[in-house]
């Protein structure tokens, strides 16, 4: 069976959509508001529907999101699990500053494949 893979590129992200994760690169130097984060939501709702996901962060650049954001995105999907696969040391203080915030497993990576492996262990949990 093929594995599809939809990619969006929008004017503040490029977004993978895969079968049961998104991968999410932020264009550098963007502050991610309620609005943005609100059409993502909706993209991954026709995307995934009811089934379980993992959204994965791709840190490569710099850019800042309101953290109180993620418990609105939680509530209204079936995300089970946050990735962030960091570049630069920087972003480890951002990503656990934004850990506080998350009510759902919530994990640092330093490859995608790590972070690849972990959301599919989480997803075989749920």
């Amino acid at each position: 069976m093929t594995h599809q893979v939809r990619r969006l590129r929008l004017p503040y992200a490029e977004l993978e959509l895969h079968e049961q994760y998104v991968i999410s690169t932020i264009m550098e130097d963007q502050v991610l508001d309620k609005e943005q984060i609100e059409e993502m939501r909706e993209i991954f709702y026709d995307h995934f529907g009811d089934r379980k996901w993992v959204y994965l962060s791709n840190r490569k650049n710099k850019y800042n999101v309101n953290p109180i954001i993620y418990i609105d995105l939680i509530q209204r999907q079936s995300l089970v699990g946050i990735a962030i696969v960091l570049h630069e040391n920087e972003a480890a203080l951002t990503a656990n500053f934004e850990k506080q915030f998350a009510t759902i497993p919530f994990e640092m990576f330093v490859d995608t494949s790590e972070a690849l492996a972990w959301a599919n262990g989480l997803l075989s949990q749920n």
